[in-house]
């Protein structure tokens, strides 16, 4: 008798063990395209995913190849029975509208916002859509108007894009010709334009880095060095937080167990400390410039906007005298604020700076694509005259291959892969059930041949928009020219003829995924593609990018929050 609460405690523990084991054989929908094999082993699909992206370092191109395995554009992803059901989608037209036109029936799944939320809790990427999350966006909008983007951005943006220039032009003198990384100078590149953009002050690393290699002995700024240096831990912190969760099969008790550990406690304060003195620097430079809280007495104070900082700060005091308060809350205090102003700083600087090597990449390895370019825009800037184009003149310009190579590159490189949406209510994607709940992982670097799908199994929306398109008759984009050869970058797929002969950018004539899109998608869109524009058209016009040798121009890549080049390398001529 004196054993029998042991033998019961044993029993239940044998029990529970067995069930926990058992709910990690994974089990099917009924019905659901999978893979049979995967039911016999724990954790099923995702024994084969962890297995391989050692190996390719690249989980989003293993996972999205299981489609191509399978022989399906869609099946569903077995992990464990404790997990939601869980759909991978390697379909373009299907994707872009589930992005665009479906927003009631998939929003952005928790698991991309668990990815986030340790770090950023308040910030719109870690939070499904809510009244909250709307009220948020509102504030942050006008931060992407294209009249402020050209006006109060774009020029921090050129002047960024000369730095990089300058210092490109010093190493070309003391490499003598010879291949080097360009990876630090992009990711610097990007700091300098999206800090100077977000906070109106220049951080200076480029010029920084110029002035390390002219003069080693130079003094330097110590302030700005010890600047540079935390944002530079920060973001390297902060990927290096999000690549465990995705890298884990229980995310939430990886990020308890990392909570604990010293080093990530001194992550997030020094980061808070940090912003939060950046923040109110932002601040006394915004009423100085204004000469008063919110500018009473001049309109309504957007000629003293000069970054998104000083823009978002007008709203909130603007805010607080509409509703008579004596002044706005403390931003420095908001955590939705300093959150929001830190995911732009993170996200703004990584993809920018990943999408520009993969840039110079394709340069490199596409010649005769490099040459193309070059005379379309020396002719469109005083026929070949002008190397320091105006931001203003970047933008005004129609120069309809930049804008094709500049989507061809995002089309190729994924620096964004691959996203994840949770379906609201019981739905159907290309004819297969999807319940309530469940999560369809979304490829968004499109450089596969498209699966034959019959139409019938399309959603409406997606059928609609395909007969809008301009080559959607006769069988669709992806059966003419602009679907061929996926896997090679080819501008001119995006270009065709109008009626008189003038060669035409056309941003429809494939899905353009990159970004996401809808209401969920990437809210920084906007500068993005202003920045590579700006970027892109002035290394252009002051280099060329000669083709490399054999062990430095491999394609091959690495992905944890975005995907970038493992070799990131130039040989450069200045023109």
């Amino acid at each position: 008798m004196a054993y029998e609460p042991y033998l019961a405690a044993a029993s239940s523990a044998v029990f529970l063990i067995g069930y926990i084991i058992w709910n990690l054989y994974p089990k099917p929908l009924p019905g659901a395209p999978h893979f049979p094999e995967s039911t016999k082993v724990l954790f099923g699909d995702g024994q084969y995913i962890k297995a391989t992206q050692k190996e390719n370092k690249e989980p989003s191109e293993t996972i999205f190849s299981l489609c191509r395995k399978i022989g399906r554009p869609l099946f569903q992803l077995l992990i464990t029975r404790f997990s939601a059901p869980s759909f991978v989608l390697n379909d373009a037209r299907e994707i872009e509208d589930i992005l665009l036109r479906r927003n009631k029936e998939f929003d952005r799944s928790p698991m991309t916002a668990q990815l986030f939320k340790q770090i950023l809790p308040h910030a719109t990427l870690s939070q499904l859509t809510t009244p909250a999350l709307k009220a948020q966006k509102r504030l942050w909008s006008d931060v992407m108007h294209p009249d402020f983007l050209r006006r109060a951005v774009a020029p921090k943006l050129a002047a960024s894009a000369q730095d990089l220039v300058e210092l490109w032009k010093v190493k070309l003198g003391q490499f003598g010709g010879q291949p080097f990384s360009v990876e630090h100078d992009f990711n610097d590149a990007a700091l300098d334009a999206i800090w100077t953009s977000i906070l109106g002050t220049k951080i200076g690393v480029l010029k920084h880095e110029t002035a390390k290699l002219v003069d080693p002995a130079a003094p330097v700024d110590q302030e700005a060095v010890r600047t540079i240096s935390l944002v530079r831990y920060a973001v390297k912190e902060g990927n290096r937080v999000v690549d465990m969760g995705l890298a884990s099969f229980w995310p939430g008790l990886t990020f308890f167990f990392l909570s604990l550990t010293p080093s990530y406690r001194k992550f997030m304060r020094d980061s808070k400390t940090e912003l939060q003195k950046i923040m109110r620097a932002a601040c006394d430079r915004f009423r100085s410039l204004s000469g008063s809280e919110g500018n009473r007495d001049n309109d309504d104070g957007s000629s003293h906007d000069t970054c998104a900082m000083d823009l978002v700060l007008r709203k909130e005091i603007q805010t607080a005298q509409r509703r008579n308060l004596p002044s706005p809350p403390d931003p420095t205090l908001d955590p939705a604020m300093l959150e929001e102003l830190w995911l732009l700083l993170l996200a703004g600087h990584d993809s920018t700076a990943n999408t520009l090597m993969w840039f110079v990449k394709y340069m490199t390895s596409y010649q005769s694509a490099q040459a193309t370019l070059r005379k379309a825009l020396q002719d469109a800037f005083s026929d070949g005259e002008n190397k320091k184009p105006s931001a203003a003149e970047i933008l005004e310009r129609d120069i309809p291959y930049l804008d094709a190579a500049i989507e061809e590159c995002l089309r190729l490189a994924g620096t964004a892969s691959i996203t994840v949406r949770q379906a609201l209510t019981d739905t159907q994607v290309l004819g297969q059930h999807i319940p309530k709940g469940s999560n369809v992982l979304l490829n968004l670097r499109m450089k596969d041949p498209q699966f034959e799908v019959d139409e019938s199994l399309r959603s409406a929306t997606s059928r609609a928009a395909q007969a809008k398109s301009r080559n959607g008759a006769g069988g669709g984009r992806f059966r003419g020219p602009s679907g061929r050869d996926l896997e090679v970058f080819e501008p001119k797929r995006w270009l065709y003829r109008d009626e008189n002969g003038n060669e035409v950018f056309d941003a429809y004539s494939l899905p353009s995924l990159t970004f996401g899109g809808g209401y969920r998608g990437c809210f920084g869109k906007r500068m993005a593609m202003i920045e590579l524009k700006i970027i892109i058209a002035t290394i252009m016009l002051n280099f060329e990018f000669l083709p490399l040798p054999d062990e430095l121009a491999s394609m091959a890549a690495e992905e944890k929050v975005f995907r970038k080049p493992r070799m990131a390398n130039v040989r450069l001529k200045a023109l």
